[in-house]
C-alpha cells in the first residue's frame, strides 16, 4: 500500500504542474476517496497523454493498447499499474461494466484518427468520445454527477488547451479549430502556423464562441475537480477572446487558476458527495 501511496503521489505532482486544478480539487475532497478522485483524475491525463500528445503513431498505439489490457484486468483485480491498482480497491471502480473501460480507449483511438471537424459541434462532439465514458466512470464516484454536462464539460476544456497549443498541434498534424471559422477568416491550415492578424480574429472568435458555450453548461452538474476546470476554462477563454495576441494569452495562462476557480470547487464539493 504504501508503494501504491508513494507512485500516486509521484503521478500527482507530474500532473498538477500541467493541471493546476488538481491540487486544488483534492484538497476538497474527503480523505476516503482521495485516492480514487486522483488515480482517476491522473489515469485520464496519461491515457489523454497518449490520445492527444504523442506525436509518433507507433507508440501512440502501443501505449494505448497497453491501457486497453491494463484496464481489462482492473475488475479481476489483477491489475498492474500503480494508479489501476488504486481504482481496483474500490468497489465502485471494479463494479463497472468491461465496456466503459474499453469506450474509454475506443475514445482514444478516435482522437488520433479525427478528421478536420466541419464547425464547433462536430469538434465538441469528436472530443466527447472521449469525455462521455470518462463521465460515465467518474459517476461511479459521484453518484448525482450529470454525465452528459460533465461530458461536454470535458470536451470544451479539451478543445481550450488543444487550442492554446496550437504550434504543437500542427506539428502533430492535429487541427483544434473548425474549418468553417478558418473558412470565415481566410485562412488555410498552414496559415495557422505563421503569426497574422486574419489568425488572431480568427483566434478571438474561437475562444469567445468557446466561453459562449461553456457559460451555458450548469456547473452543478460538475465534480469539484471539473468545476475548477471549468471556471478555469472560462477566464482564460474571456481573456483571449479580447486580447490583442490571443494565442499567447491563451497558452501563457494555463498553469494558473482564478480566484474563481476556488470557489467553484468549493461548492461543488458541498454539493458532490463521493461514493468510493
Amino acid at each position: 500500500m504504501a508503494a501504491s501511496t508513494d507512485a500516486l503521489a509521484s503521478f500527482e505532482e507530474k500532473w498538477s504542474l500541467a493541471h493546476p486544478e488538481l491540487p486544488l480539487a483534492l484538497r476538497f475532497v474527503h480523505p476516503q476517496a482521495r485516492p480514487v478522485v486522483s488515480a482517476l483524475a491522473c489515469l485520464s491525463h496519461e491515457v489523454g497523454l497518449a490520445a492527444f500528445r504523442v506525436v509518433e503513431v507507433e507508440v501512440a498505439t502501443g501505449k494505448l493498447r497497453w491501457w486497453a489490457e491494463e484496464l481489462a484486468l482492473l475488475p479481476s483485480g489483477q491489475a498492474r499499474h500503480p494508479l489501476t491498482q488504486v481504482l481496483a480497491g474500490s468497489s465502485a471502480m471494479k463494479q463497472l461494466p468491461a465496456d466503459t473501460w474499453t469506450a474509454l480507449i475506443a475514445g482514444a483511438f478516435a482522437q488520433r484518427d479525427a478528421a478536420p471537424a466541419r464547425g464547433l459541434p462536430d469538434l465538441i462532439a469528436g472530443h466527447a468520445r472521449f469525455h462521455e465514458p470518462l463521465g460515465r466512470i467518474e459517476s461511479a464516484i459521484y453518484p448525482a454527477l450529470r454525465r452528459d454536462i460533465a461530458a461536454q464539460a470535458g470536451a470544451l476544456s479539451r478543445i481550450v488547451h488543444e487550442s492554446a497549443r496550437l504550434p504543437e498541434c500542427l506539428t502533430s498534424e492535429r487541427l483544434p479549430l473548425p474549418l468553417d471559422l478558418l473558412a470565415r477568416h481566410g485562412l488555410s491550415r498552414s496559415d495557422l502556423g505563421v503569426a497574422s492578424a486574419q489568425r488572431d480574429a480568427a483566434l478571438r472568435e474561437h475562444f469567445a464562441a468557446l466561453w459562449e458555450a461553456m457559460k451555458l453548461l450548469d456547473s452543478r452538474g460538475l465534480s469539484p475537480l471539473a468545476a475548477a476546470r471549468l471556471a478555469a476554462d472560462l477566464q482564460r477563454c474571456r481573456r483571449a477572446a479580447r486580447a490583442e495576441k490571443p494565442l499567447e494569452s491563451s497558452a501563457g495562462n494555463l498553469d494558473r487558476l482564478p480566484l474563481s476557480a476556488l470557489w467553484a470547487c468549493w461548492r461543488a464539493a458541498r454539493r458532490m458527495q463521493p461514493s468510493v
